[in-house]
């Protein structure tokens, strides 16, 4: 079993119903499978976040996923393994003035 430890600004925390949590797993998980799981816990609202309204298969130019304080943006982002005591944030770049 594995604990990540999870951050979620907004909007993400509107979704989840809270910004710090604590989520336990059967076994370690690659980041595609974790996106899976929070689309099946958290609704779809959540993971239309995470994509690119006009290309398919990206991430929003938004958004920012950081796991143990570097932020991932190259192609095997995907398949990159989570292991026991991780610690991600998603957050979303806002822009204005």
């Amino acid at each position: 079993m594995i604990s990540l430890k999870f951050r979620f600004e907004p909007p993400f925390n509107e979704i989840t119903k809270g910004t710090n949590q604590i989520i336990k797993f059967d076994q370690e998980l690659t980041v595609k499978e974790l996106l899976a799981f929070f689309k099946e816990h958290f609704g779809e609202k959540f993971y239309e976040l995470l994509w690119d309204k006009k290309k398919k298969d990206e991430f929003s130019s938004f958004l920012s996923i950081i796991i143990n304080g570097r932020s991932f943006r190259d192609k095997h982002f995907l398949e990159k393994m989570l292991k026991d005591g991780d610690d991600i944030a998603f957050l979303y770049l806002y822009f204005g003035g």
